[in-house]
């Protein structure tokens, strides 16, 4: 597990304007795997979301030089930064703490919305690209899987999945509470996302039929359902008939741009609340500067949830099931680790026991069944402590520990391969 790391740039240590910058679309993520691949990194997974930009890969890529720097430069061509302005907000993150972070991540308990549920969707999608792409291997492999699997567990096994916690949500409750009296407001959703459809879901719960605006007008006709559509071409028409404007699209550029908000909000006396969750921004900020016009991007949505006590204690359940899903599988790749070295040292005392017992005993008297085990026994009683020695040696990433139990035991260490026993008492243990 070693050979795990992580580097990353979050809402935790970057500006929404750094992160809309380093934000990585879909359509640039095959590029960017490819440049990766380039450099050696032949395991990495590229997860891009509004809270954050991370590439989880394995140390044992053929990589020459310092992979940190690399990505960062590599981070930095992508976004038109400077490395120092990357390497000033960036998380770098080995081993354990690395599959630590990631079940805390795909259980919501590192977003903006502590506890949303969309990362798991943008997770498993990020792991999926790697996959079809080859570049996911034996660690990312494991690990993926298993973080989005202990996510999901984490919703539905406690009372955080009871809250449904979503940034779509969240832009519904937050722009419908500047409309308290006012029945029945008009909401135009722009977008057929995920993060969109779970802000249409969340206004048919509660009533309302939103307007929606897309691309595809047969999609988004069909995700209004009983509500209506605006061809985007008709956006300044849909936006001036609307309360609330929800922005939720993958787009690189301004959906919705000042000229859209002046000509939609002329000759109308209503405010207008636009809450835009897409990262890069896809709402020009200057409309916030349009009298009437209320500006709400997803640094306004956050929420750490302990405000509401029955939340804080489901956050709280959430983040120890994941501690401990993440502790479990860590658990399991050490003994996986540790697996050659302990292996080794059964097949070296067992062969020195073998090759003793026969040169005191005599070869005719040896019965190879009764040898194999006393053999097994003997090797299984003195070798106890040292098998435990080298499965924490594992976990921790302890690979000198490990060389070291390696050396005073006379076997190969685990980089070198193992070979099966060979010789005279190979033949007898057989």
């Amino acid at each position: 597990m070693n050979g795990l790391s992580m580097v990353g740039i979050s809402h935790r240590g970057a500006t929404l304007s750094l992160l809309e910058r380093v934000s990585v679309r879909r359509d640039r993520r095959p590029d960017l795997r490819a440049a990766l691949r380039t450099l050696g990194f032949d395991e990495a997974v590229v997860l891009s979301t509004c809270s954050r930009v991370e590439i989880y890969f394995g140390n044992h890529s053929p990589v020459v030089g310092d992979p940190v720097t690399m990505l960062l430069d590599v981070l930095a061509a992508h976004c038109g930064a400077a490395r120092d302005e990357l390497r000033a907000v960036v998380e770098v993150l080995r081993g354990q703490a690395v599959v630590e972070h990631l079940f805390e991540v795909t259980a919501g308990l590192q977003s903006r919305l502590l506890g949303e549920v969309e990362i798991l969707g943008q997770a498993q999608s990020a792991f999926r690209e790697s996959q079809a792409e080859g570049m996911t291997g034996p660690l990312l492999g494991r690990l993926f899987p298993a973080a989005v699997r202990s996510g999901r567990q984490v919703h539905a096994l406690t009372t955080l999945g009871e809250f449904a916690r979503s940034l779509g949500h969240q832009a519904v409750d937050v722009g419908l509470a500047s409309f308290s009296g006012t029945p029945d407001p008009m909401v135009l959703v722009v977008g057929s996302g995920q993060m969109a459809r779970a802000a249409v879901d969340h206004l048919a719960g509660r009533g309302l039929r939103p307007t929606v605006a897309a691309r595809d007008e047969a999609y988004a006709a069909r995700l209004a359902g009983p509500g209506a559509v605006c061809p985007l071409p008709a956006l300044t028409r849909g936006i001036a008939e609307a309360d609330l404007l929800i922005c939720a699209t993958s787009a690189a550029q301004h959906v919705v741009t000042v000229d859209h908000v002046r000509r939609a909000m002329a000759g109308r006396d209503g405010p207008l609340v636009v809450v835009d969750l897409s990262v890069p921004r896809n709402v020009n900020a200057e409309v916030a500067g349009i009298p009437g016009v209320t500006l709400i991007d997803v640094e306004g949505l956050a929420d750490d949830g302990t405000a509401e006590p029955t939340m804080a204690a489901a956050l709280s359940t959430a983040r120890a099931m994941a501690s401990a899903a993440a502790r479990q599988f860590a658990e399991g790749l050490a003994a996986r680790d540790a697996g050659p070295v302990i292996a080794a040292l059964r097949w070296r005392v067992e062969e020195i026991c073998r090759a003793e017992l026969v040169k005191s005993a005599g070869r005719d008297a040896v019965d190879p069944d009764a040898l194999a085990r006393l053999t097994h026994s003997i090797a299984g009683k003195l070798l106890h402590g040292p098998t435990m020695a080298a499965r924490r040696a594992a976990a921790a990433g302890d690979s000198v520990g490990l060389r070291s139990l390696c050396d005073m035991f006379g076997v190969p260490p685990p980089d070198a391969g193992l070979a099966e026993p060979s010789g005279e008492a190979g033949r007898l243990a057989g």
